[in-house]
Order: C-alpha cells, then structure tokens, then sequence
C-alpha cells in the first residue's frame, strides 16, 4: 500500500496528469494529421523533401503512442504495481525523445524546404505550367495562387518570362487568372506582371508564412506537452518511493 500522504497526493496528480497527456495526446494527433493533409496538397512542390511529412507523421505517432503509454499508468496507479510504473516512467522518457527528434527536424530542415520550394515553385511556373487542368504544376500554381492570395514566385512580373507567356493566347495577359482577387473576365489583363485586378505578393513569401506557422503550431503542442510529462515523471517517482515503503 501507499504509505504517506505525499505519496497519496502524487497518485492522485498523477491521474490527472495523466488525463491532461491523454487530451494533448489527441491535439497531437489533430495538428500531425491537419499538417500532412495540407502538405500532401503542396507536394509537387517539395520534390524529394519529405521532411514536413515526416515530422507530421511523428507527431501523430506520439499522440497514438501516448494512449498506450496512458494504459501503464492508470492500471500502475490503481493496483499500485511497481513494474507497470516503471515501464510508464521510460515510455514517457522515449515519448520526449520522439518531440525531440521532431523538433530537431524542423528546426535544421526549415531552411532547405524553403529552398526547395522555391526552387520548385520558379521551376514549375517559368517552365511547367500550361493552364491547363489535369497538368501537375499547373494545378499546384493554381491552387498555392488562390488560397494564398498571390501571384508568381516572388512576384507577379515572373510570368513575364514564363513558357506560359510565350502562348499567343497569353500575350495580352499580366498572369494566369488564378492570380486574381476575383475570377472575373479581364481581371488578368495588362503587361509586365501589372495588372489592376491581380495580387501583388509573391508565392514563396507567402508559403515561407505557412511554413513557419505549421512549425509553430507543432512546436508549442510539443512544449504545452513535455510540461505534463515532466510532471508525470515526478509525480510517477514519488509514488514508486511510497508504495516502496508502504511495503
């Protein structure tokens, strides 16, 4: 049995501590699920770089693992079994280790997805894009245009010296009509890139901001997390030291 009532308060902070991992286990989940589904719709644009759906993935793998690791140490707790919390005490250290690797990978990456993606998004638009539906870089431009409100790589005037623009359908136009504010007849009419109905901003700026919003998102998840496991932690080790001297 238990033997103090320190030992009986930590039991009881640990269960709701453990609560509180369980609920952030399943934000984990919710973030790592909502940053694959939105990278998987840019990934022309991240070429052979994967590493924002590899931090996704972990993140959704400790939200899944936590539940597991939650298992340990209820059923610890309730029969006061030693081993069980033992086992909790180094899954909740491999769960740490997990955030960590996720961070380190986002934090030395960032930069070289950035570069990919600018080096894609250049790419796609002087060379690949055809405004043609079904074409991959057409659909990406597309797509990355409308739901970030801009237009071109770093701006409006790169279609200027795109294959697209070498169209004679396209001579009398600034940029695709994706590039609009609204879709509407002559929006995209003009030259040099200007245009009066056409976003000013460029994609990559624009996609630097998600990227480092999603990386925001998953590293403060990640640090309002590690504060319930440090906590498990100490409170796990004050119930091992009281059930070791109800013995």
């Amino acid at each position: 049995m238990v033997a103090g009532c320190g030992a009986k308060v930590a039991k009881f902070l640990l269960f709701i501590i453990n609560f509180c991992v369980w609920a952030v286990g399943i934000v984990l989940i919710g973030v790592g699920a909502y940053v694959m589904v939105e990278s998987d719709k840019y990934s022309y644009l991240f070429g052979d770089q994967d590493t924002l759906t590899t931090v996704a993935g972990i993140i959704i793998g400790t939200g899944c693992f936590i539940f597991l690791v939650g298992f340990c140490a209820c059923c610890g707790a309730i029969k006061e079994v030693i081993c069980l919390l033992q086992v909790y005490f180094v899954l909740i250290v491999l769960v740490i280790i997990l955030e960590v690797v996720a961070a380190i990978l986002a934090f030395v990456f960032q930069n070289d997805l950035t570069d990919v993606v600018q080096t894609s998004m250049t790419k796609a638009i002087m060379e690949d894009y055809n405004g043609v539906d079904g074409n991959a870089a057409t659909d990406t431009i597309d797509l990355v245009q409308k739901e970030f409100e801009c237009c071109g790589g770093e701006g409006p005037a790169d279609w200027d010296n795109s294959n697209w623009k070498k169209d004679p359908a396209n001579l009398l136009l600034a940029a695709p009509i994706s590039c609009c504010k609204k879709e509407t007849t002559g929006c995209n009419v003009g030259a040099l890139g200007v245009a009066p109905g056409i976003y000013t901003k460029g994609c990559v700026t624009a996609f630097q901001g998600w990227l480092k919003d999603n990386y925001l998102i998953v590293g403060g998840v990640c640090l309002g997390l590690l504060v319930f496991e440090i906590l498990a932690l100490v409170f796990t080790c004050c119930l091992i030291s009281g059930i070791r001297k109800g013995d």
